[in-house]
This record gives C-alpha cells, structure tokens and sequence, in this order.
C-alpha cells in the first residue's frame, strides 16, 4: 500500500478490496470451520464404529469359548460386512481359526490364518497370524510350506519367535544344523526378550548345537527326557 495516500484513500482501498474479496474470505471462513466440525463429527462416528466392532468381537469371543460355531461364524460374517476395516475384524478372523484347531478342523484353521495373513488391516496382526499358520503348518507335518510362510519380519518383536519356530521345523525334517543355526539365531541379544531362552537353548542342545554365543553351560537347561 502506497505510504503517500491520505487515510481516506486507504480506507477506501480496503473497502474495495473487501468488496472484491470478501466473498472468499467468507467461504474460507465457512470452509474451515465446516471442516472443524466435519472433523469432528467423524471423530466421533469412527469412535461409535470402533465401540460397536468392540462389543461384536466380545460377543464372538464368548462364542468361541462356549464352542457356539453357528453363532462364532455369523458374528465374524457381521464384522466382515459391516467393519472389515478395523482391528477387530482380524482379530475375529484370528479366534475363528483357533477355535477351528480346537475342533480338529485343522484344514479349515490354514485356509483362515491364509486369509488373514493376506489381507490383515495390521502389520503386527498379520505377523501373528503367519506365525500360527507357520506352527499349524508343521503340525500337520508340511515343512516346506511352513519354512516358506515363517519369513522372520523385519523390525518386528516376533523375529525371535519366528526363528525358533523355523528350527522346529527343520528339526521335525531330521536337518539338526538348520535347526541349530535358527536357535542360535533367536537367541540374539536383541531379540531374546520374546522367547523363553532357556527353553530354545535346551532345543539347541537337543540338536546338538551347544551353548548359544555369550551363554555359559551353567545357563543351558537340560532337554526333556524323551518319552
């Protein structure tokens, strides 16, 4: 603005200018503040979607442990059709295969883990679920795919846990020096915390891989008689 103009002419420069553009300064007005409430408002929609979800997933948890299939599979249908997007679908996906093992349907638990593995709204939940799979996987005596499915994921709190699983597996397979490579392996310092340690090093002992690096005899557990 011009520093030689009176103060009348400024005052009728910003009028002008008001006049010109005050309809937008008004619509970005009514924009935010819309927004602001519109923010808001989904808020709280997603917080009573979250609380509904909550409550189906408490009522297909009690299903389960009252072995209620029927009424398990029509709450997980209900979490399907109405909040596949949140948590507590997986989470619902994940006590369905449980409760499939449980009633030896085992085929019935894989194709469900499978599912979820592939499509879980969370990376964590899916890491579990791999790593069920990846357990259900040997024990129906099918190592390979269950080597394949137990892929230690990277950054994860798990990668401990799925490494001892893997040895588990090459140890069914009779291959004792993979199995002790992936005990050692779980037992790095910086993955130790997830597992039991003294029982993964009575597994390497089992397979005849000694004591772990940085662990003295006195640590290792004695491996369980055989039966």
């Amino acid at each position: 603005m011009d520093d030689n103009l009176t103060d009348q002419q400024r005052a009728d420069q910003v009028r002008n200018w008001l006049g010109e553009n005050g309809w937008y300064l008004l619509a970005g007005l009514v924009l935010g503040l819309a927004g602001l409430f519109g923010w808001r408002q989904y808020t709280g929609f997603s917080q009573q979607r979250a609380e509904e979800a909550s409550a189906i997933y408490a009522d297909l948890q009690a299903a389960v442990r009252a072995s209620r299939t029927s009424r398990a599979e029509e709450l997980l249908k209900q979490l399907a059709a109405d909040y596949k997007s949140t948590p507590y679908f997986d989470l619902g996906r994940l006590m369905v295969a449980r409760m499939e093992i449980e009633q030896g349907k085992p085929d019935a638990a894989i194709g469900e883990l499978r599912q979820l593995v592939e499509g879980a709204n969370s990376t964590e939940i899916g890491d579990v679920a791999r790593l069920r799979l990846g357990r259900l996987l040997i024990q129906e005596e099918k190592y390979d795919e269950a080597l394949k499915v137990l892929v230690p994921p990277r950054g994860s709190a798990l990668g401990a846990r799925y490494h001892e699983v893997r040895g588990d597996a090459y140890y069914a397979m009779g291959k004792n020096a993979e199995a002790a490579r992936e005990y050692t392996e779980a037992l790095t310092p910086e993955d130790v915390g997830v597992i039991d340690p003294a029982f993964v090093r009575a597994k390497l002992e089992e397979v005849g891989g000694g004591a772990a690096p940085g662990v003295v005899a006195s640590d290792v557990a004695p491996a369980a008689p055989a039966n």
